[in-house]
């Protein structure tokens, strides 16, 4: 497990407007085919022979899941520093482009809206568009997140 924030972004930190990026990341083959294999066995994921007569895709392309799953991964490196409470749910989600082995890939993160929690006046709720995109610039994946962040707490200067 990673070290703890020494200091937390909080609800009031959170810009709406704000845009960020991840570090880049590539696709690994073995590590594409080991998930569906497990997790999602259809062929054109996990049979790298049998993928390249798929109509569409023309050759092997990541799971949808193990893409949300990358996701997850890369948007870390943009809000591991936030004070999450959880989440409350995505909305309008869209795989767009396939992902294919040695593809590079960034989370991308913008701040849509913040409004007060009417249940707890100590968390906010935020929306979030977060998309993955692939070394073309080309949307791979995205979706608007609903989730509650804590607010600063009184005792912390900020």
């Amino acid at each position: 497990m990673s070290d703890m924030p020494t200091k937390w972004r909080y609800f009031e930190d959170l810009v709406i407007g704000q845009k960020e990026r991840s570090k880049g990341l590539t696709l690994d083959r073995d590590k594409m085919v080991a998930f569906a294999r497990e997790y999602d066995p259809q062929y054109f994921h996990a049979d790298e022979a049998a993928a390249q007569d798929h109509k569409i895709f023309q050759g092997i392309t990541a799971s949808g899941i193990y893409t949300a799953a990358l996701w997850r991964i890369l948007d870390h490196d943009i809000y591991e520093d936030v004070a999450w409470v959880c989440g409350l749910g995505w909305d309008e989600v869209r795989w767009r482009k396939p992902l294919k082995p040695d593809d590079v890939i960034y989370a991308t993160a913008e701040v849509l809206e913040k409004r007060p929690w009417p249940k707890d006046p100590t968390i906010g709720r935020v929306t979030v568009r977060h998309e993955i995109i692939n070394q073309r610039g080309e949307m791979v994946f995205g979706y608007y997140g609903d989730s509650l962040v804590h607010r600063r707490p009184p005792d912390d200067e900020g």
